[in-house]
């Protein structure tokens, strides 16, 4: 499993929960919640793929995340308040999903003080991350956008050799940057014919990461703070 509220608990709490979930088959275009609604469960791709999204005021989807196996599903919901559900979620493909109620999870996280800080630490960091993100819509520049998305990416993955695996197909990343994908298929094709990227499938390799980010006026430190 991804890091999650889940992974943050003791084998006692951890088999404790596991008496209290529920594990179900959805078929492909099932809606798992709607966006407003009560948040009363979160969920755990077991097998399958979840699509996170909203109605924008035009009428069309805006998608903001896909989950596979291993991620969780409405966490922060649990501890919102009001607690509903920020976005929709739409089952892609067939799958198998845990389910854990609310009262189960924040009966389980308030009975042990560790446990309880320990969340609030990583709703904290889950927060900066978004504000992060934030921020790189805010940039004009859509060179810089692609290049601080990166620059996110390789600090959670934590890689030696500069090579950035992308878990989203560039359609999705494309929209989470706020640009239409010709436009970050250009964005990628010039990095690439200056020298600045390799591409290789689904992952890109940098080649020096101070010269790609001064060539689009960052600092290098973003890879690095």
């Amino acid at each position: 499993m991804n890091f999650s509220i889940i992974s943050l608990m003791s084998k006692t709490q951890l088999a404790s929960l596991a008496l209290l979930q529920e594990k179900r088959f959805y078929q492909a275009g099932t809606i798992l919640f709607h966006q407003g609604k009560e948040a009363n469960r979160m969920y755990v791709i077991e097998k399958g793929k979840v699509t996170l999204y909203r109605l924008m005021p035009n009428g069309e989807e805006k998608v903001f995340n896909v989950f596979l196996a291993g991620d969780v599903i409405a966490e922060m919901a649990m501890f919102m308040s009001p607690r509903q559900y920020p976005m929709t979620a739409r089952v892609e493909q067939d799958s198998v999903l845990a389910i854990y109620k609310h009262t189960d999870i924040k009966k389980i996280v308030s009975q042990t003080p560790e446990l309880a800080v320990s969340v609030m630490e990583y709703m904290t960091n889950k927060i900066h991350s978004l504000v992060n993100e934030v921020n790189i819509l805010t940039q004009v520049n859509a060179n810089q956008r692609f290049v601080m998305k990166l620059a996110e990416i390789y600090k959670k993955q934590s890689t030696k050799d500069n090579k950035i695996s992308l878990s989203i197909t560039k359609k999705l990343l494309a929209t989470q940057l706020g640009m239409t994908p010709e436009t970050l298929s250009r964005t990628i094709k010039r990095l690439k014919d200056e020298g600045q990227l390799i591409e290789h499938g689904n992952s890109f390799q940098i080649k020096d990461i101070a010269v790609l980010c001064l060539s689009v006026n960052l600092t290098a430190d973003i890879f690095y703070h």
